[in-house]
């Protein structure tokens, strides 16, 4: 496996090493010419253009020129609920909530339509008109969670606390969700003045969540402040630290205990309640990648309460994941800086300059942000990612040993510190320096598989240490079973030791996990070839040439075809 190789092995293992400590190009843009173009096209043009501009992400410019396809033909089916989805995913609230009333007109049962008008209502105070219009929501799929959240919060809108913490109790026997129906009792009861009562429901919630997420452990601790039990609430912010030992997200919590400061009510009225409870419930689609209906129902938050940073975080964090980088970016920028989770989001932003290519502005960036935390490793490692991207292995690894140098007393968490930088110093061909941070990563974090395979392999690749670089990777397969490099490496590493009926076995394996992967293709041919399989070599190195390899990759492939092994 060359170097590159390696590289490319350990970035898709998903160990980007800022990720580790933390927490594609972008989505095309609309074209200068966008607005001259909706003013001169056909219907046909901007139907075709807004397709075009969804397929590849950009829902604003997707947003414009299906607004105006629908204008130049209103009645055109399925346009009035195309451009309604996508102002609402885009965060067009305002202009999907008067689709919205349009899209009731031709549908009235449409579920989405119906709750983005209810949201509106709730915006306006019209807690009245908004109950009557979620009650006529079915009680199924999406709306079982919904439509008792937000009609309790209705009622608690109106005055009625009793009613509102009685419309909660049907959810209670469903299974899966009680944190979800205690949060939101909790929260009517602390603005009833029952802070108690609040406190405990909060921390059945803690303790049944593995980990505990940070949204309920600041809901909890900052009770717990409010209401002068610092010391429980400084017990509660080191429980999720203990479980996140690199989160930042406690930061502006432990600041304010220290300044002596209590922390204002997150949850202030109704609407802080309604958007509590779709932001909860988006959330939990996310990790079910649900992504559009996440993305949804967090933008109805937001529009119900635009200071809300935890939502508007994981709203960045879901279009990142769709690869919506520049939007990302934009959601990322807006997250108060001031709140908890304000430099978590100017780091990523940062980092996302360097995916969009836009190299010196994620430097400026992440050089700022250095300045501002001396304390912390987390801008030098997101700096040093940024170089390896560019394959500026020197200038990776100097990154990398500034943010090392802040790591005082290296964790087993730290591990990963160590591992970027043996593989910037690997691929700056100062091997030695490598193989002395990969063992150090080894020494942290000993069952880490991908720093074992990385290791192991290189000795391989280098002819050094065989049975145990075999060793090693045995037990990186052992602990990743279903990851197509390792098994490749395990592969390879009986090829080279001569052992080629095991490597066909290895690396047949590798193959189905990885079947799009150019390299693994061309070791399978080798080993074909030596146990005497050529016209599957043959098959192998031609499929391997088809997949895009790396440039030096193709003339070696080219030579085996022409003249074997």
């Amino acid at each position: 496996m060359t170097p590159s190789r390696r590289l490319r092995r350990s970035l898709a293992a998903g160990l980007i090493c800022a990720a580790a400590l933390a927490v594609s190009t972008g989505a095309a843009n609309a074209k200068p010419d966008a607005k001259e173009a909706l003013s001169t096209n056909t219907f046909i043009g901007n139907y075709l253009a807004g397709r075009q501009a969804q397929r590849e992400g950009d829902l604003g410019a997707a947003a414009e020129f299906y607004g105006a396809a629908l204008n130049q033909r209103p009645d055109t089916p399925g346009l009035l609920r195309q451009t309604f989805i996508v102002n609402l995913v885009e965060g067009r609230v305002a202009t999907a909530v008067a689709l919205a009333r349009d899209y009731l007109k031709e549908d009235p049962d449409q579920t989405i339509a119906q709750l983005t008008i209810a949201i509106d209502h709730m915006k306006h105070k019209r807690f009245k008109d908004a109950q009557a219009l979620l009650n006529k929501l079915p009680d199924e799929g999406l709306s079982i969670f919904t439509k008792p959240l937000l009609i309790a919060w209705c009622l608690y809108g109106q005055g009625k606390a009793d009613d509102a913490l009685a419309a909660l109790k049907p959810l209670e026997d469903k299974k899966g969700i009680e944190n979800l129906v205690e949060i939101h009792e909790a929260l009517i009861l602390q603005l009833t003045g029952k802070t108690e009562e609040a406190g405990k429901l909060l921390t059945g919630v803690i303790e049944r969540q593995s980990p505990p997420s940070s949204r309920v452990t600041h809901l909890l601790g900052a009770l717990l402040e409010r209401a002068g039990d610092t010391e429980r609430a400084k017990a509660i912010y080191n429980l999720y630290l203990s479980e996140h030992p690199v989160s930042r997200l406690m930061d502006t919590a432990m600041k304010r205990m220290a300044a002596g400061k209590k922390p204002p009510l997150a949850i202030k009225n109704a609407r802080d309640g309604a958007a509590e409870a779709l932001y909860d419930i988006g959330s939990s689609l996310r990790r079910q990648n649900a992504h559009e209906t996440a993305i949804a129902l967090i933008q109805l938050s937001l529009y119900l309460k635009s200071d809300f940073p935890v939502a508007r975080f994981i709203l960045a964090d879901v279009l990142q994941s769709d690869e919506r980088l520049e939007q990302a970016v934009k959601e990322y920028d807006s997250v108060d800086a001031a709140s908890a989770y304000g430099w978590s989001a100017q780091l990523q932003a940062a980092a996302l300059m360097g995916d969009l290519k836009r190299t010196d502005v994620a430097v400026k960036r992440l050089e700022k942000l250095a300045k501002l935390r001396p304390d912390l490793p987390d801008p030098h490692l997101h700096l040093g990612d940024v170089y390896r991207r560019m394959e500026k292995y020197p200038q990776a690894a100097k990154a990398y040993s500034a943010a090392i140098e802040r790591v005082k007393d290296p964790q087993a968490h730290h591990w990963s510190l160590y591992y970027a930088r043996g593989i910037a110093f690997e691929r700056a061909k100062r091997w030695k320096d490598s193989e002395k941070d990969l063992l150090k990563a080894l020494d942290l974090r000993p069952d880490q598989p991908y720093v074992l395979n990385y290791l192991g392999y290189t000795w391989i690749d280098q002819g050094e240490q065989l049975d145990r670089a075999t060793d090693m990777i045995k037990k990186a397969v052992s602990l990743a079973p279903n990851d197509g490099f390792i098994a490749d490496s395990l592969g390879w590493a009986y090829y080279r030791q001569n052992q080629y009926d095991k490597a066909v076995a290895e690396l047949e394996r590798a193959v189905e996990l990885r079947p799009q992967d150019p390299v693994i293709n061309d070791h399978l041919g080798d080993a074909y070839w030596k146990v005497g399989r050529k016209l599957e070599a043959q098959f192998q190195w031609k499929r391997s040439l088809s997949l895009d390899p790396d440039k030096d990759l193709i003339p070696k492939i080219k030579a085996k075809l022409d003249k074997g092994l």
